[in-house]
């Protein structure tokens, strides 16, 4: 499968030397050859300026934009505007993708005629891309009533169809968490979200940035809950957000009211009995609902 229609890579960039070549020669060696790259610099100031210098100047369907420091999730956004290909794929700096992940997701999105994400796994690795003992191989159940409580789609593994893709540029929000977990709300609104458990990305993981660092059940509990917490602010501002940008369909737009609900009596009650929402881990839905109930969610 040699790729006919055009696929567009987004990839933001920031301080990214230390791996950043790694990652662009994985997307060159793509067995997808209509691709495209379209980079925006959020304002580095290390080397990763004259990497992509270098990568547009001797490529030329990689395409650079530098720009100021708006951050992550805006920054994409801004990439997002200017794509236009048939399908979009979003790409951290410091991974590598493995030869087939293109296809593999265009495969399952040509199946589609709505709106349609593509997400999947990956294999986790450490700094020198050595496999980590704990790998995760779920198989997850995409849905609305999860996407407004819980992102599983990891940006890295995301590609949308254009349908999708007009759909966001159109709606692009004031805030979001990050423009992986606001696509996913977008996409299981108006279409529908592919989970693939095949991972076709090695993703690099670093210091700090793995849930669960304590040891033993009560452990884990502490930390899940204080994973959990940490979007507390945040879910409340994504929904309202969200709310206000996407309306017509009225079982989804009520529950995202009955969220936002849920910062007082009898919202609370109502919201921990409410079996549409959900989480994909058991003890992740046990700890969601005990902070909604006393009001550490929103």
């Amino acid at each position: 499968m040699t790729g006919k229609e055009k696929v567009q890579i987004l990839l933001s960039s920031y301080q990214g030397e230390q791996f950043l070549e790694e990652q662009l020669d994985s997307l060159l060696k793509q067995s997808w050859k209509n691709l495209e790259i379209l980079i925006r610099d959020d304002g580095s100031t290390d080397g990763t300026r004259k990497i992509l210098e270098d990568y547009s100047a001797k490529y030329e369907h990689i395409k650079y934009f530098p720009g100021e420091n708006i951050g992550v999730t805006q920054s994409f956004f801004e990439l997002l505007k200017k794509s236009d290909a048939a399908y979009v794929a979003f790409c951290d700096q410091d991974d590598i993708w493995l030869e087939r992940k293109v296809e593999a997701a265009v495969r399952k999105l040509t199946k589609e005629t709505g709106p349609a994400l593509y997400c999947g796994n990956k294999i986790l690795v450490d700094r020198s891309l050595s496999p980590m003992k704990k790998q995760s191989r779920p198989s997850l159940k995409p849905g609305f009533g999860n996407a407004v409580v819980e992102c599983i789609c990891t940006g890295c593994t995301a590609v949308m169809n254009r349908e999708l893709a007009d759909i966001l540029a159109a709606r692009l929000p004031e805030y979001a968490i990050l423009h992986d977990w606001w696509t996913y709300l977008a996409a299981s609104y108006t279409g529908k979200v592919i989970f693939d458990p095949n991972p076709y990305i090695l993703y690099r993981q670093h210091e700090g940035n793995v849930v669960g660092a304590k040891g033993g059940f009560w452990g884990e509990v502490q930390s899940k809950a204080a994973y959990l917490k940490k979007s507390r602010g945040k879910l409340k501002r994504q929904l309202s957000e969200f709310a206000r940008l996407y309306q017509g369909d009225r079982k989804k737009d009520r529950l995202v009211r009955q969220i936002l609900a849920a910062e007082h009596f009898p919202g609370r009650l109502q919201i921990i009995c409410n079996r549409k929402m959900y989480r994909q881990s058991a003890l992740d839905e046990i700890i969601m609902r005990i902070l909604f109930l006393i009001n550490r969610m929103l």
